[in-house]
């Protein structure tokens, strides 16, 4: 059920930062060149949910990392990066996202900066998780 849940609150991560990365570049957009040359399509919200759902997919099998040496998990979070970057490239060809724009560097660089944002704040929700399971067991220790 917990990486159920990671993988839920990771789709709704990704693809609220790639809208954000989208407004972003529309506002620089705007404001460097003058014109708005980037619109989005009636199929790009629902394209977008859907990357970022297939983007979360690959934590799935990143999330048991426990037992590993150090340079077993580098191996496996490098990996994952570049599966997820996979992703994100294929699922952008599909569905037209490069453009006068938007181009690939542009698309690897909003994916390095998401994919640092994500991992940061899955870290950050798992410690806190973590913080709360801890505290609930001191009180159970304290009542008895």
């Amino acid at each position: 059920m917990q990486k159920l849940k990671i993988i839920f609150h990771q789709t709704f991560m990704i693809s609220t930062a790639i809208l954000f990365g989208i407004g972003m570049l529309m506002l620089i957009q705007h404001f460097a060149l003058g014109v708005q040359t980037l619109s989005l399509q009636w199929s790009d919200p629902l394209s977008i949910c859907f990357t970022g759902f297939l983007s979360s997919l690959p934590t799935y099998f990143l999330l048991d990392m426990d037992s590993l040496k150090k340079s077993e998990v580098r191996i496996r979070i490098g990996i994952h990066f570049v599966s997820v970057l996979g992703i994100v490239v294929l699922c952008a060809q599909i569905f037209h996202w490069f453009g006068q724009i938007i181009n690939l560097r542009i698309i690897c660089l909003m994916y390095s900066a998401i994919y640092l944002f994500v991992w940061c704040a899955t870290a950050w929700m798992a410690k806190a998780d973590e913080i709360k399971i801890n505290e609930a067991i001191k009180d159970l220790q304290d009542a008895e």
